[in-house]
């Protein structure tokens, strides 16, 4: 028991202790034989149909690939230079605090930078700043604002979309939404009455322009963010978000699913950005030189810093600051980049073809060791179709669980391998008891290596009272000692017992002599070794009359 791997010890100790079920066990592996490998595709084939189709097994093995997959592609997404970040960091909090205070300040601040950056002509001005209530303590800072949005036509506004579960408790109906426009795709009539919760903007002004639209993230189930909501299909209206919105506006592809995958750019921050410290600053001056950077681009007024709390996990940083999570949703709404998964039925059909030639590689082996080497190289490969899907194009090939069964089949296919050549050879937890051993005489026989596996085989599930093991001769490995005596046939002959029908073809069983010392398989190996070159070497007996 010593050269049986532990988790093999109690079906060893059992064996020991029950050899007429070990040999059942072992003649129910060898009938088997490689209908186990065609069976063992077939369910796992099943396993990840079920998978693709009715209820995935886990949803995380996809997200923890697809989160390593975007850190480690070879050609990363290449991120738009027309978005600019005009950021509020913690060095602007700083600058303005002793004049404005730290935040919220004075949306005059805001105004003055806005304006600038739209008159240098700038495509677009997001906000990711909700204007939700009047500033009391500058009434003069709410009327600049006002002013500017009134007098602006390309700046883009959040709103702030509350819980659905509180939608009956919200006075506003859908039809007051006038940035939202019917669904074509929703499939049912419109219904204005519907209320929705959301927060809506103080600003009439940015009411009337209708620039505005959602800017909620939502993460998965680990809380880490991989979709963005493009909009929401509500009452048959399509509520945009704030990237959807700016499509309409300025003519950008427009996605038709609610939800897209989104396609990560390298590094927390890969987009230009620039302190609104320095903007201001630039502003103050009337530096029209300095603001001619903003021509043709679309410009976002955020922030990074952690005091105002607006940081999300990402596969790219557990601490990636929303304004770039935003600017990336919009770079990939503006170039229509988001990555788009491959329908299951493609990822089931690739599966089914991987499962296949895994078990014709066990089949046609003549041993494990032989497609040992495919252990790795098989999901190995599965893995590069999912890193080049994503490096060289925007579709996403996952293959994490048709790796992880393919990985599975191997595993159990090479220890069904193990254990039916176990048995074959007399090995592992089908070796002989010391009992046996002690008890019983070993006896060789030979058979040219042109018999058929099959007869040998055969021969082998016929031998009941008297179980027989085999070498093979093969052209490799440790076979190549025994190779010229043919196949090797040896067995525990108890005196006087009925060993049962004399076997086809006939076979002349020797007296192994000396006998091997109980319990060691490297002396017992040797013995049956030197015996059977004995045996080849004598002349071959002739058949008994009655078995001609």
């Amino acid at each position: 028991m010593d050269s049986v791997d532990w988790w093999l010890r109690p079906i060893a100790w059992l064996f020991a202790r029950r050899p007429d079920l070990r040999d059942r066990s072992g003649r129910g592996l060898l009938r088997l034989g490689n209908r186990f490998y065609v069976l063992l595709a077939i369910v796992m084939a099943l396993v990840g149909a079920w998978d693709q189709f009715v209820k995935p097994f886990s949803r995380q093995l996809s997200r923890d690939n697809f989160d390593w997959l975007m850190t480690h592609r070879p050609i990363p997404y290449r991120p738009s230079t027309a978005i600019v970040v005009l950021d509020i960091d913690e060095a602007s909090l700083a600058a303005l605090a002793p004049e404005y205070g730290r935040w919220p300040w004075p949306r005059q601040v805001l105004a003055s930078v806005a304006s600038r950056v739209e008159a240098a002509g700038a495509q677009a001005v997001m906000f990711d700043i909700l204007f939700a209530d009047p500033d009391v303590a500058n009434p003069a800072g709410d009327a600049a604002f006002d002013r500017y949005v009134a007098g602006s036509s390309n700046s883009f506004y959040p709103v702030a979309r509350l819980n659905p579960l509180t939608d009956t408790q919200s006075k506003v109906p859908v039809s007051m939404l006038n940035f939202a426009e019917p669904d074509p795709h929703a499939g049912q009539a419109l219904n204005p009455g519907r209320t929705i919760a959301l927060i809506p903007p103080h600003f009439a002004s940015i009411y009337d322009s209708t620039r505005m639209g959602t800017h909620n993230i939502h993460p998965d189930a680990d809380n880490v963010v991989r979709w963005y909501d493009n909009y929401e299909s509500l009452a048959g209206y399509r509520i945009p978000s704030l990237p959807d919105r700016m499509a309409r506006a300025l003519h950008w592809p427009r996605q038709r699913q609610a939800r897209s995958l989104i396609n990560w750019p390298r590094g927390v921050a890969p987009y230009t950005t620039i302190s609104y410290v320095d903007a201001f600053r630039a502003a103050g001056r009337n530096d029209a030189a300095y603001f001619s950077r903003f021509a043709g681009k679309v410009v976002l007024i955020g922030s990074t810093a952690p005091s105002l709390n607006d940081i999300k996990a990402t596969p790219i940083d557990s601490m990636h600051p929303g304004i770039y999570v935003l600017a990336t949703a919009l770079d990939n709404t503006s170039r229509d980049r988001f990555l788009r998964p491959v329908r299951p039925l493609w990822i089931w059909i690739l599966e089914v073809a991987m499962l296949a030639a895994s078990a014709r590689l066990f089949v046609r082996a003549t041993r494990v060791t032989a497609v040992t080497r495919y252990f790795f190289i098989v999901p190995s490969s599965l893995l590069l179709i999912s890193l080049l899907s994503v490096s060289v194009s925007d579709r996403l090939v996952d293959l994490s669980l048709p790796a992880a069964l393919v990985l599975l089949y191997f595993a159990i296919a090479k220890t069904f391998e193990t254990q039916l050549h176990a048995f074959v050879s007399g090995g592992g937890v089908f070796a002989a008891t010391r009992r046996e051993q002690h008890e019983g005489q070993l006896q060789i026989a030979c058979l040219p290596g042109t018999v058929s596996k099959d007869t040998v085989r055969g021969l082998q599930l016929r031998a009941d009272a008297c179980p027989i093991k085999v070498w093979e001769p093969v052209k490799s490995g440790l076979g190549v000692t025994w190779a010229a005596q043919g196949w090797i046939l040896w067995r525990w002959h108890v005196p006087g017992s009925d060993p049962g029908p004399e076997p086809q073809p006939p076979l002349a069983w020797r007296n192994a002599d000396p006998a091997p010392p109980a319990g060691d398989p490297f002396d017992l190996a040797h013995v049956i070794a030197a015996a059977a070159q004995s045996a080849w070497q004598a002349p071959e007996p002739r058949p008994s009359p009655e078995h001609t």
